[in-house]
């Protein structure tokens, strides 16, 4: 091992941390600070009527947060110039008044949820079974809005009806209406993360620098230790694995005409067929949605493609293995970097694609650099495993096909969340590929950090996966030539 050039890695790895660790910090400080909360909306079932001068609905509602900012309604314009204003009240259920605050209701958008920013938000009342009180102040009729109450909660084109016991259903003008008042009540907690955050990153910087001294003490009496390994690959075999990198990108484009410009055209072009297939069924229920598609897109094709290649790069290199010796994790890390390359270069034209549907780049879109690290250790973790797998039962492949392609429509790619039975929701966020991906739309589209359980989470999975893939790779390595 090249120890003066490793000494050099090992500094620019923990520079690299520090350096990530600062610009997570700096741009995710709001979402280590608060934590959004809301309640569930509802599917609009009944009309109440037009809202205007002397008319009030109320609604029993249980607050969700130490601070409410907004509340959204659903209401009917008639697609007409309405003018007048509604009035918005939290009140203790013995008529004492909190706050109140107003909206101009020719803001409203027909037959969608509309978010009403409260000028006066609700503080310290969380938990607590307020009334919202709903008035109007200058609205006449015909011209005015209506709003809707409904029985079901609102996901996507699944409700899940129940039966509205009388005390939750809405009251107007002191009588029993029908159903729930379609509201959406978002607030925020203070989740205080930010106070420990800066400990944690201490505590891992100074286990790091430990961890590295002992290898590095057993690297010196020519022990194997992962430090070992991946100085020993960056250095002694950086210039084979950049030869192995090279020869696989273009592999892939031999004998194309337009080359490397499938990487920019592969991933547009099924965003566009599929997009023409599902914007009617999902495009009313996600925001953005080609921005959503084209990125679940780019994170499916690396993954499926960096494991497919990654999988076969035992036996596609079986007659190098067998002539000359080179450590062995050289070949499935050499088709994840090529893949890896492709996926960056996907990422042009998704840039593009946020810029030129306004969706803006936010500063939370440096995160994705976290987000992808995080994928590649969970990609190559796979790929370790699967490529042992194959060497031994060359089935592997056919049952991966079918593995990836579940894999596929048990992510959101294409669909909504929403559409998912909220029974379920536990389970199906466990997928790895869920996690990825919805860090990368958060980051994207909603232009803000991932709560901090998301970067846990996805740590974890990268972490046990690439642990998990290391074991079994280095436990049978020794037997690939026996197969080949």
């Amino acid at each position: 091992m090249d120890f003066a050039r490793s000494k050099k890695l090992l500094f620019c790895f923990l520079a690299l941390f520090l350096l990530l660790a600062g610009i997570i910090y700096a741009v995710a400080y709001p979402q280590f600070r608060y934590q959004t909360v809301t309640t569930e909306a509802l599917s609009p079932a009944y009309a109440l009527g037009e809202l205007v001068d002397g008319t009030e609905i109320l609604q029993r509602t249980v607050i969700p947060a130490d601070k409410v900012e907004r509340v959204y309604l659903i209401a009917g314009t008639y697609d007409r110039e309405n003018a007048g204003t509604m009035l918005l009240d939290f009140r203790e259920l013995n008529g004492e008044n909190l706050v109140r605050n107003s909206f101009e209701i020719n803001r409203f958008d027909n037959g969608q949820y509309t978010a009403i920013e409260l000028s006066e938000p609700l503080v310290g009342q969380k938990g607590k079974t307020l009334f919202l009180a709903v008035s109007a102040q200058g609205c006449q009729p015909g011209a005015s809005l209506t709003l809707y109450s409904g029985n079901g909660i609102l996901t996507g084109r699944l409700d899940v009806i129940r039966e509205v016991a009388a005390e939750e259903r809405c009251l107007v003008n002191g009588e029993t209406g029908q159903g729930m008042l379609c509201v959406r009540i978002e607030g925020v907690n203070e989740i205080g993360f930010y106070r420990v955050y800066w400990f944690i990153v201490a505590g891992v910087f100074l286990l790091t620098v430990l961890l590295g001294m002992h290898w590095w003490s057993q690297a010196r009496q020519g022990k194997m230790n992962p430090l070992v390994v991946v100085c020993t690959l960056l250095t002694k075999y950086d210039f084979l694995l950049r030869q192995l990198v090279s020869r696989d990108f273009k592999a892939k484009y031999k004998r194309s005409i337009l080359g490397m410009l499938w990487s920019f055209l592969n991933p547009l072009l099924t965003m566009a067929v599929q997009y023409i297939v599902f914007s009617t069924l999902f495009k009313s229920d996600i925001r953005n949605y080609p921005v959503y598609l084209l990125t679940g897109i780019v994170f499916f094709n690396f993954f499926s493609e960096a494991v497919s290649m990654g999988m076969t790069s035992i036996l596609g290199n079986a007659s190098l293995i067998k002539k000359v010796y080179v450590p062995k994790y050289i070949y499935p890390v050499s088709r994840v970097a090529s893949s890896t390359i492709n996926f960056f270069l996907a990422f042009i034209p998704l840039t593009l694609v946020i810029i030129l549907t306004g969706t803006g780049l936010h500063a939370s879109f440096f995160l994705i650099l976290f987000d992808v690290l995080c994928f590649l250790g969970f990609i190559t973790g796979l790929s370790l495993l699967l490529t042992t797998s194959m060497t031994f039962f060359q089935d592997t492949q056919f049952l991966w096909n079918v593995i990836s392609m579940i894999w596929m429509y048990l992510t959101p790619i294409f669909y909504p969340e929403s559409i998912i039975p909220q029974n379920m929701l536990g389970i199906y966020r466990m997928n790895p590929l869920y996690l990825y991906i919805t860090f990368a739309r958060t980051s994207i589209i909603g232009g803000v950090s991932p709560e901090p359980m998301m970067y846990l989470k996805c740590i974890v999975s990268a972490g046990i996966t690439l642990l998990l893939g290391t074991a079994v790779f280095r436990k049978y390595q020794d037997r690939f030539i026996l197969y080949l």
